[in-house]
């Protein structure tokens, strides 16, 4: 007699489909879900690529002094002051006021030294707010450089009027160079140095020189009341004002 296959019910045959459906839908899944996390992950890099390019835009390098022949008189000062040649030779072209309190008084040989044309006024106990004044007569008498060295704030700090009369005084052809201030005994060193801060970022034409920063874990440099400095001090803190000047103009 013939042998009869029996054929598997319709129920298994349907379960076993749905199964396989199952199965390669689930696949399908965690195939999509892998792509995607992997596109987010390579967005998310890229984003934080971006980033940090940007931020290296942000602080941009400094553009390399060029080489400048010295006399051997002008080598000593590079030497002494420990300046490049781009920055003793352009320190000494300059035509500079500089204005100041008694710390003006205390560096006033080495700006001469470094900075030949240069007119030193200082003064001391002299307050900010007798800058707004200085400014205007030296204007109207035809004597205010280009280059304006400003050294105030020891006594006291200067006020936002103040600055906006001696910014006003001074146009945007002239160039400042306000020296922010080291008197770690009174209170409104914060406040002056924060407000020079402000006023050089608002102002194309204001640079700050950080003796703050960089006298700070100096104290040979000073006299004994950690203000008025030496000589020692005053050639750090000469130095640092061509400096400054030498990265404005250095184009």
């Amino acid at each position: 007699m013939p042998k009869h296959v029996e054929k598997e019910p319709k129920s298994n045959s349907a379960k076993k489909i749905i199964w396989w459906v199952v199965t390669i839908l689930v696949i399908i899944g965690i195939g999509a879900f892998a792509i995607s996390r992997s596109r987010s992950t390579n967005k998310n890099d890229a984003t934080r690529s971006s980033q940090q390019s940007n931020t290296k835009k942000a602080k941009p390098k400094k553009k390399p002094q060029p080489k400048v022949k010295l006399t051997k008189a002008e080598k000593k000062i590079a030497k002494r002051y420990k300046l490049t040649s781009f920055e003793v030779a352009n320190a000494k072209k300059r035509q500079v006021t500089a204005i100041g309190d008694s710390v003006m008084v205390d560096i006033e040989w080495a700006i001469k030294e470094v900075m030949p044309h240069s007119t030193v006024n200082g003064e001391v106990g002299r307050q900010f707010n007798q800058l707004p004044g200085i400014v205007a007569q030296l204007k109207a008498n035809g004597s205010l450089a280009n280059n304006i060295v400003i050294n105030l704030g020891t006594n006291g700090p200067p006020t936002q009027t103040d600055v906006n009369s001696v910014l006003k005084e001074v146009g945007t052809k002239r160039q400042i160079f306000w020296i922010n201030t080291h008197v770690p005994t009174q209170p409104w060193e914060k406040t002056t140095n924060k407000l020079i801060a402000k006023t050089a970022k608002k102002h194309s034409n204001v640079h700050v020189v950080n003796w703050y920063k960089l006298s700070k874990h100096h104290k040979a440099w000073f006299a004994a009341d950690d203000v008025h400095v030496g000589d020692v001090g005053a050639k750090y803190y000469v130095a640092e004002i061509a400096k400054v000047m030498a990265d404005v103009y250095n184009k």
